[in-house]
């Protein structure tokens, strides 16, 4: 599914458009005109689904060069090994979140949380993979992409956006770190910490984004800050912004 000049959605799962497996978060591919890029991977569950969604787009799954993964929950780290493996990519995060990855540290991941909890079905076992460490304002090209990782932390340890410009403007593939409606999503696990998250909604708010893709509902093709405004106007009247987990 074409969303701009240069970004597709090719993995969407039931929080979003219903693409391919039902616990899969939103998976972009960006062409870099050649060489090309995901942003996150989804569940791991069919990842067959999302390949083929690549091809139904006209790319070749060899064409993916780097998986960039916002952070490394089970709906969008799970399927990186598995689409490295098809890809013949390299998967890049941020610290910590690459090295919870990297070492299949379910506890830290909330994976084991999430299982508990019934998040993941029973069938959802996660796969490690190499990782590659990201830092904050590092920039990564991918053919004539280039796309700048940033920190935004909150929903998780070491969670990432990623922002790229393209045709004049600003694209900022969000994760789970703001919704459109400006929704953020805390949840009760270890590493969620909402002064980080309070501080992350500004930063990414100031970057001024015209284009927002959120790892889960619906996405903003245009006036995309103006989602990102809304949340802050919720902080300065000391309000939260509303909450996407448990809606």
């Amino acid at each position: 599914m074409k969303l701009t000049d240069s970004v597709y959605l090719v993995g969407s799962g039931d929080a979003g458009f219903s693409l391919t497996h039902p616990g899969d978060c939103g998976v972009f591919l960006v062409d870099g005109g050649g060489p090309c890029a995901l942003i996150d991977a989804g569940i791991g569950l069919e990842p067959e689904r999302i390949l083929s969604q690549i091809r139904a787009d006209g790319f070749d799954p060899e064409q993916v060069s780097h998986i960039l993964l916002t952070h490394g929950h089970g709906d969008h780290a799970g399927g990186a090994a598995a689409l490295a493996r098809a890809c013949g990519a390299r998967v890049f995060a941020m610290e910590p979140a690459a090295g919870f990855i990297r070492e299949g540290n379910t506890e830290a991941l909330s994976i084991d949380a999430a299982m508990q909890a019934g998040v993941f079905e029973p069938a959802f076992a996660f796969e490690t993979c190499p990782v590659e460490p990201l830092t904050d304002g590092q920039q990564i090209a991918v053919g004539r992409s280039v796309l700048t990782a940033i920190r935004s932390e909150g929903h998780c340890a070491g969670h990432c956006c990623f922002l790229m410009e393209e045709s004049g403007k600003r694209v900022l593939f969000a994760g789970d770190a703001v919704q459109c409606g400006g929704k953020i999503a805390l949840q009760a696990i270890w590493d969620c910490d909402l002064q980080a998250y309070l501080a992350t909604v500004r930063r990414l708010c100031a970057l001024g984004a015209d284009v927002l893709l959120p790892a889960h509902g619906c996405v903003a093709l245009s006036r995309g800050n103006a989602h990102l405004k809304r949340a802050v106007e919720r902080l300065d009247t000391l309000a939260l912004p509303r909450n996407a987990i448990g809606e």
